[in-house]
C-alpha cells in the first residue's frame, strides 16, 4: 500500500535507476543520477545506500547490514547539513475505520556524536518519535518501531518520516524498512457532534442545535498521563452534514482524547469554541464512548431587508410607470452577522398596496429565469427552496401572521384579489464576511 517504496525496502539489485523503485522519488538528490554508495556519499547529501562494509569515513560503524534483507538488502542514509530531510510517503486505497500498523527500522550510523531524532508523522501530526537515536560503541544496532493507527473516515493517509536535527557531528542516521499492515484487534467506538450551540450553555441539544459538517476532529492516545504534550495522534475524523462524528473500532482498552480543529476553514463565520477541549474517553473491548460534543458559539444575525422596482420594459409598453404596466419587484433579505437565525424561520409578508395587481404567471415571460410567478435567488445563503411549497398568498385585509396563515389560491394571471405575498424558504441563512443572503422577485401591474 505504500506507493513510493518496494515491500517496505528502499530498492533492490545494483542501485542503477532502472531498479527497484523503478522511477526516482527523489530526483536531483542521489550523487550521479545512482543510489549512492558509501564512498561516495558527502556531508549535506541523502541516497539509497548498498551494504559496503568498509565504513565512507572513520566515523562511520565498519560492517553495515540491512536489518531485514541482509547483504542483498537497501538502505536510506542521510548526513544532515542545513536542512532536516524528509520522507514522503502515501498509502492507498485505505479502508476506512480499519486499524493499521506502520513501521520501519532506524539506526545511528556512529558510534559516538550527538544523535538525531526522527518523527513519525500521519497526515501532518507527529504519532511517534524515536527519541535520541541511540549509538552504539561495538556494531552498528538497528531498532525497530511501529505505531497503530486508524483510518477514521479516510481512504488515503499520507505519512512523513521526518529528521529533526541538522549540522555535523553525529546527526547521520540511516532508515529502512517502511512496511503498513492492518490490524485484526479487539475494538470500540468514540463518537461526538460538532455543533453551534446557539443557547451558549455548553451542553448539546439536538432538537434545537444544528450540526457543523466537515470539521476536523483528531483522536489521540493519552499515554496514561495527565499531561497532553506526550499523546500521540491516533486517528482523525471530518464531522458529517450532521455535526456527528464516529471513531469505529478503534483499539481497545485503552484511554483516549479527542480534539477538535478549532480553527478549520469550514467553520461558520464569526464562530468561536466555546467547550472543552481534549475530552477524556476511556475504551472497553466492544464498547462505546458516546457524547463527545463540542460546540461553537455564534454571534447573532443582522438581518436587513430591501425593496426595490423597475417599470418591466419586456412588455413592449415603454418604461414609463403608468397604468397597465408592470413593475418587476425585488425584495432582499441580508445577513451580515457570524449567525444564522432559527432554522426554517425565513418568513417574508410583502403586502400589495391597493393600486396594484399581483402578476400570477412566468415572472420573465419568454425568458429562462423561472416558469413561477416569483423568483428566488440566494449568495452564500445555504437555503433550499421550492415555488410549490415555499410561497403562499392572502387574500385578507391585514397581515397574516403566519406561513400557514397565507391560505389564498390566486387565480391565473392578473389576481386584484391577493393582497400579501408570503414567503418561507427552508434553512438557516448563514453568516458571512461578504454579506450572505437571499432575494425574490416578482410583477404586479398598475391599475
Amino acid at each position: 500500500m505504500l506507493t513510493d517504496f518496494d515491500n517496505g525496502t528502499f530498492g533492490t539489485a545494483n542501485g542503477q535507476p532502472d531498479q527497484s523503485p523503478s522511477v526516482n522519488p527523489y530526483p536531483g538528490q542521489i550523487d550521479s543520477g545512482q543510489f549512492a554508495y558509501f564512498y561516495s556519499f558527502f556531508h549535506g547529501a541523502f541516497g539509497f545506500v548498498a551494504n559496503a562494509q568498509t565504513p565512507r569515513n572513520t566515523y562511520q560503524h565498519p560492517g553495515i547490514t540491512d536489518p531485514v534483507y541482509g547483504a542483498s538488502g537497501y538502505f536510506f542514509a542521510s548526513d544532515p547539513n542545513t536542512t532536516t530531510p524528509t520522507i514522503n510517503f502515501a498509502a492507498q486505497n485505505v479502508v476506512p475505520d480499519q486499524n493499521y500498523q506502520v513501521s520501519f527500522w532506524a539506526a545511528n550510523s556512529e558510534p559516538n556524536g550527538t544523535p538525531n531524532n526522527i518523527n513519525l508523522e500521519i497526515d501532518g501530526i507527529t504519532s511517534l518519535n524515536t527519541g535520541p537515536l541511540q549509538a552504539f560503541n561495538a556494531a552498528l544496532e538497528w531498532k525497530l518501531y511501529s505505531y497503530v493507527f486508524n483510518a477514521g473516515n479516510r481512504t488515503e493517509v499520507l505519512f512523513a518520516l521526518r529528521s529533526l536535527e541538522t549540522g555535523a557531528g553525529g546527526r547521520d542516521f540511516y532508515l529502512d524498512n517502511v512496511e503498513l499492515r492492518q490490524c485484526n484487534i479487539a475494538g470500540g467506538d468514540i463518537s461526538g457532534t460538532v455543533y453551534s450551540d446557539v443557547n451558549g450553555n455548553n451542553a448539546y441539544q439536538s432538537a434545537t442545535e444544528a450540526g457543523i459538517g466537515s470539521i476536523r476532529v483528531d483522536l489521540y492516545d493519552d499515554r496514561g498521563t495527565a499531561s497532553t504534550t506526550d499523546d500521540l495522534f491516533v486517528s482523525s475524523y471530518s464531522s458529517a452534514a450532521a455535526g456527528t462524528f464516529m471513531f469505529n473500532n478503534v483499539p481497545a482498552n485503552n484511554n483516549y482524547r479527542v480534539r477538535v480543529l478549532t480553527n478549520d476553514p469550514d467553520l461558520p463565520y464569526l464562530a468561536t469554541f466555546g467547550t472543552t477541549q481534549n475530552l477524556l474517553a476511556s475504551l472497553a473491548s466492544g464498547g462505546t464512548v458516546t457524547g463527545r460534543d463540542f460546540g461553537f458559539d455564534l454571534p447573532p444575525p443582522v438581518l436587513s431587508v430591501s425593496k426595490t422596482s423597475e417599470v418591466y420594459a419586456e412588455q413592449g409598453l415603454g418604461v414609463f410607470a403608468i397604468p397597465g404596466q408592470d413593475l418587476a419587484y425585488t425584495i432582499a433579505v441580508t445577513n451580515s452577522g457570524g449567525g444564522g437565525q432559527d432554522a426554517n424561520s425565513n418568513f417574508l409578508v410583502d403586502s400589495l398596496p391597493a393600486s396594484l395587481t399581483f402578476y400570477n404567471a412566468d415572472f420573465d415571460g419568454a425568458g429562462t429565469l423561472t416558469s413561477d410567478p416569483v423568483y428566488f435567488t440566494q449568495s452564500g445563503a445555504g437555503l433550499s427552496f421550492n415555488y410549490a411549497t415555499d410561497v403562499r398568498f392572502s387574500n385578507s385585509v391585514a397581515p397574516p401572521s403566519s406561513f400557514t396563515a397565507c391560505d389564498y389560491t390566486p387565480t391565473a394571471t392578473y389576481d386584484p384579489a391577493v393582497r400579501h405575498i408570503c414567503v418561507n424558504p427552508k434553512g438557516t441563512v448563514t453568516g458571512s464576511a461578504s454579506t450572505s443572503g437571499w432575494a425574490v422577485k416578482f410583477r404586479a401591474q398598475i391599475k
